[in-house]
């Protein structure tokens, strides 16, 4: 049986252009891996069209040229108008053929998905388990109504199966199946950048102790988090090294510093087998903690990514972010001193923002001063309470499209708030990056960080995101910006 496993094209028809790097479905290669496991007579290929900005057209042509008993898409919200497209031009030319959508948007708008046509069936959250039943339904010729963890269309409803346990042990599934990926085309944006290496991404967990409003991470792992076993997670990491040549690596986990005793034994690991790579990861202020830091530069540690959502303690709450301000300040001093890079985020515009409190956020970005910034609009994803509360308060803006929750610099926002519609949402944004990366201090602290060619690409880089972002208002002479100054 013939599986065939697509990650459509999304910056080609959202007319996205930049600097955001590339990364690799790992979901995919997840998925792949566990049913070459499995089920050892399957041929599976994965069609990652986003890496080769293939058209719909050219997506079609590689579909039928492989002629799959079973179709896999994974879905973005901001992707799925596209996906749409694509699907009716797959089941116009395949309509025997058995199409399952998952993901992020799958899970958190299942109902739409499932109503879509030439759509067969939804798989809700984690895949794997779920995804080989349907796979031996099909090529059984069973019904599929029995599987736990998916939905589908009967007539004029939408039939929930009932959910699935989680898988217990990270460390029983394979190795994602990046032979069937395009490696050579993957790369990090210069935010992430710490090397000249090649990089690579690596999920070591899933899921995340906390329930943010605006995070997905809790409707796609059932708030649960699991972690694999250091020893896993470097075993990954000798094969990336051994087979592909890549010394850089980004922790795409929630929350990488979750365990710290995990953590301690996978810095511990690095050193004892003497690896010499370069890595990334995300955590929260207060996971962050100086004896630990220590180890993981001393591991290779390069940079440490936080979210620190807003400097306003009032709109955390409303987040549900239960995150200290001062100690955001904190951790940001921490890292830079045990010599790692830092980089904070920033969400503007979710429920409870106001003028005052954006300008909260725009003085502790300066006040923490890490080494980059990003400031997003609040974007409240299908699934998320975010999304509930916006959709009962009737904050979400009228006449929405899915590419419109793209995390993407031209799109205004997604929501008008009491006292802040979406248009001046956007305008924040733009002001708070301008305010942040023209102040001279973080202008000259960069200059000062120069020690290489890699650092002065990375800045050239960095720069052109910013302009990118900025179009348009960059040299404006704005009187009402100026008055709010």
């Amino acid at each position: 049986m013939k599986v065939l496993l697509i990650n459509p094209s999304f910056n080609r028809y959202a007319g996205i252009k930049g600097h955001g790097g590339l990364s690799a479905p790992l979901n995919l290669a997840c998925l792949a891996a566990y049913l070459r496991e499995q089920r050892h007579d399957t041929e599976i290929e994965i069609l990652d069209a986003e890496a080769y900005g293939l058209s719909y057209e050219e997506t079609l042509i590689r579909v039928i040229a492989f002629n799959p008993n079973l179709i896999g898409i994974t879905t973005t919200t901001p992707s799925f108008d596209i996906i749409v497209e694509l699907i009716n031009r797959i089941h116009n030319k395949l309509p025997a053929t058995p199409i399952i959508l998952g993901g992020p948007h799958a899970t958190g708008s299942p109902e739409e998905c499932a109503s879509t046509e030439g759509v067969t069936a939804v798989v809700l959250g984690e895949g794997e388990l779920t995804f080989i039943e349907i796979y031996d339904a099909i090529k059984n010729g069973n019904a599929i109504n029995v599987i736990k963890g998916i939905c589908f269309k009967k007539e004029d409803s939408v039939i929930f199966t009932g959910k699935r346990d989680l898988i217990k042990d990270l460390d029983s599934l394979p190795l994602p199946a990046r032979d069937l990926l395009p490696m050579r085309l993957y790369y990090s944006p210069p935010t992430k950048s710490i090397s000249e290496d090649r990089t690579a991404n690596i999920i070591s967990s899933r899921g995340c102790p906390f329930h943010c409003t605006y995070c997905l991470s809790d409707m796609m792992w059932d708030r649960k988090y699991r972690h694999r076993s250091p020893e896993n997670v470097i075993a990954e990491i000798e094969h990336l090294i051994n087979d592909y040549g890549i010394r850089e690596f980004n922790f795409n986990d929630d929350l990488f510093t979750a365990d710290k005793k995990r953590l301690a034994g996978f810095c511990e690991l690095i050193i004892e087998k003497k690896l010499d790579i370069k890595w990334v990861c995300m955590s929260r202020a207060d996971y962050i903690q100086p004896d630990i830091l220590k180890l993981m530069k001393k591991a290779g540690c390069g940079k440490i990514a936080m979210g620190l959502e807003s400097g306003s303690q009032q709109v955390l709450k409303a987040m549900n972010k239960r995150l200290d301000l001062s100690r955001s300040v904190e951790a940001v001093r921490e890292i830079k001193k045990a010599g790692i890079k830092v980089g904070v985020s920033f969400v503007i515009g979710h429920i409870g923002e106001t003028p005052d409190t954006i300008k909260e956020t725009i003085r502790l970005a300066k006040m923490c001063n890490p080494d980059t910034v990003a400031f997003f609009q609040a974007s409240p994803y299908p699934g998320t309470e975010f999304y509930r509360m916006s959709k009962g308060a009737g904050y979400l803006r009228p006449n929405l499209k899915w590419i419109d929750f793209a995390i993407v610099s031209d799109k205004i926002s997604t929501v008008n708030l009491p006292g802040l519609p979406a248009e001046e949402i956007h305008r924040w944004v733009t002001k708070a990056y301008k305010s942040f990366y023209l102040s001279p201090r973080y202008i000259l602290s960069r200059l000062k960080q120069i020690r290489s060619f890699h650092d002065i690409k990375n800045l050239l880089g960095g720069v052109a995101i910013f302009l990118k972002i900025t179009a348009g208002s960059l040299f404006s002479a704005n009187r009402k910006e100026r008055h709010e100054n």
